[in-house]
């Protein structure tokens, strides 16, 4: 979902229900309108808000996996130890007969 449409979404849906609550409750048209403006100004700042920590949270996110990124690409072309080719091949040595 893109991050920009979040405080706009927020605030149009509580706006909304603002709404609908201030008019079945039965109250006046400058009562309405000032609730739903408080409403209005109030989930536009929480909107943005969360917008905020979201950015950052994925722009911290991309900037490491840009850094594992550059880690990768540094030890794709380093060349392989002969311990590293033999690993989990380990020679046993004695006879099955040592063992047991």
């Amino acid at each position: 979902m893109d991050r920009k449409k979040i405080p706009a979404i927020l605030m149009l849906s509580a706006s909304a229900i603002t709404s609908l609550i201030v008019y079945f409750r039965g109250y006046g048209l400058k009562v309405m309108v000032i609730a739903l403006a408080a409403v209005l100004i109030a989930f536009y700042i929480i909107g943005s808000v969360i917008r905020m920590v979201l950015d950052s949270y994925y722009k911290a996110n991309e900037e490491q996996v840009s850094d594992e990124g550059e880690v990768i690409e540094k030890t794709e072309g380093a060349e392989e130890t002969p311990e590293s080719q033999d690993f989990g091949t380990e020679e046993v040595t004695g006879s099955p007969e040592d063992g047991q």
